[in-house]
């Protein structure tokens, strides 16, 4: 577009000023009008250079980004109970076939299974975890307990202590007959403080 409006121009100029100055000032306007016919040219390719080395050659796949390390920790629910809630460990994109991992006064190593591991039945922390390839990467801190968890808590530690307390003064005491429609939470509390007490006083 822009070489067609510098055409014009040019053919305009030339009529003009071959007609004042048929000698010198037609060749002039000639040079002229070809370097002005150039430059909208010259320009357009300069202002399409980079925009076209920014687009991928066709058939070439773009480069992909390399995954990052990276884990996070989860509830265990297989393994926690009302008073001690467990956790997993679980990361992705690791490099290494061996990682450590350290937190909640604890820690290992595991093996990874492409790039990725998970580790269970963990204590309540702060993790992180290691390789010789991907660094020490940082993986929070252990989810903190819900209000339904908190009552769960309560309700085992109600149990154990009701329990506890019945066989200490009876080692041939039952579980209450309304037990069974009580929290399931404080059911398995009871159990285990009846089984406590039993070991320490009835056996």
């Amino acid at each position: 577009m822009l070489a067609f409006v510098a055409l014009c121009l040019c053919q305009q100029g030339r009529r003009r000023t071959g007609a004042l100055l048929p000698a010198l000032g037609g060749r002039t306007m000639i040079r002229t009008c070809r370097l002005a016919m150039l430059a909208p040219l010259v320009l357009s390719s300069l202002a399409l250079g980079p925009a076209a080395s920014a687009h991928p050659v066709a058939g070439q796949a773009p480069a992909l980004a390399s995954a990052k390390a990276k884990c996070l920790l989860t509830q265990d629910t297989a393994n926690s109970k009302p008073d001690a809630p467990k956790f997993i460990l679980a990361g992705a994109g690791f490099k290494a076939h061996s990682v450590s991992f350290a937190g909640g006064n604890g820690g290992g190593v595991t093996t990874t299974t492409n790039g990725s591991f998970s580790v269970n039945d963990l204590n309540a922390g702060r993790y992180t975890a290691k390789s010789d390839k991907d660094g020490t990467v940082n993986c929070g801190r252990t989810p903190q307990a819900t209000g339904g968890q908190k009552n769960a808590k309560a309700q085992y530690r109600q149990g154990f202590s009701d329990g506890f307390a019945a066989i200490k003064k009876d080692c041939e005491a039952k579980p209450p007959q309304s037990l069974a429609t009580v929290n399931p939470n404080y059911v398995k509390g009871f159990d285990d403080g009846a089984a406590l007490a039993t070991k320490q006083f009835c056996e």
